[in-house]
């Protein structure tokens, strides 16, 4: 699926590389997983990124097991596990705009 790498830096000698990506089929949507930023979200966090970086629906903790079980189920599956879960919703998340139907 995905792997990260790491990157030398004169500044800090070692930069973790970009989040984790699980695609969707369609690619109407993708999961991002982001251990390395913890400083910016104040924990591991998982994204469900909505197209092309409209939205983002964030979730502390590391959720890559659950989406990759709803993925092939679509969009409205993994929206109903965020909501779901919205008790543990990162600060810098996106909100919905209107009530998600199940």
């Amino acid at each position: 699926m995905s792997h990260e790498t790491t990157f030398k830096s004169s500044t800090d000698g070692v930069t973790p590389a970009p989040n984790s990506i699980l695609n969707s089929v369609n690619k109407d949507f993708y999961i991002s997983h982001n251990n390395h930023d913890i400083d910016i979200y104040g924990s591991e966090t998982t994204s469900l990124v909505i197209g092309q970086m409209e939205a983002f629906y964030i979730l502390n903790g590391d959720h890559r097991s659950a989406y990759t079980q709803l993925m092939p189920q679509g969009l409205g599956s993994c929206m109903k596990y965020f909501v779901d879960n919205m008790s543990i919703m990162n600060a810098k998340s996106d909100t919905l705009a209107r009530p998600v139907m199940s």
